[in-house]
């Protein structure tokens, strides 16, 4: 009897890019709505954010990241300002969304920002 191979599944697949986790403020523009969100992690590829919405897969967004010390927005640190587009979107038991978002463009100097950001924690 011959098995046929196993596709690998997306869970299964290994991440291009360490994904930090660190809670920070997020702004997200879709169209002309703007969302607030929340980090969950973070990497030079993407980010994963938690909402009070559903953001539609495949949507391109404008995110702005903003570092929070001690629940205030960190005035030294520049927002990032960067376009992704959402790779997933899922509902929490209590109600809230999960949605990840793939960075389309990333510079060097956000990438910068992102090993600034995450480098003490990781």
């Amino acid at each position: 009897m011959t098995t046929m191979p196993r596709r690998p599944t997306a869970y299964a697949k290994q991440r291009q890019f360490h994904r930090t986790p660190i809670r920070m403020s997020a702004e997200i523009h879709l169209g002309e709505a703007v969302v607030t969100a929340t980090t969950r992690d973070l990497s030079e590829g993407g980010v994963g954010i938690e909402l009070g919405r559903s953001l539609p897969e495949g949507s391109e967004v404008t995110l702005g990241l903003f570092l929070v010390v001690d629940g205030v927005e960190e005035e030294r640190v520049p927002p990032l300002w960067v376009k992704g587009r959402v790779a997933w979107c899922g509902e929490t038991d209590a109600g809230r969304h999960t949605a990840g978002v793939r960075f389309e463009v990333i510079t060097d100097a956000q990438k910068d920002w992102v090993r600034q950001v995450t480098g003490h924690l990781g």
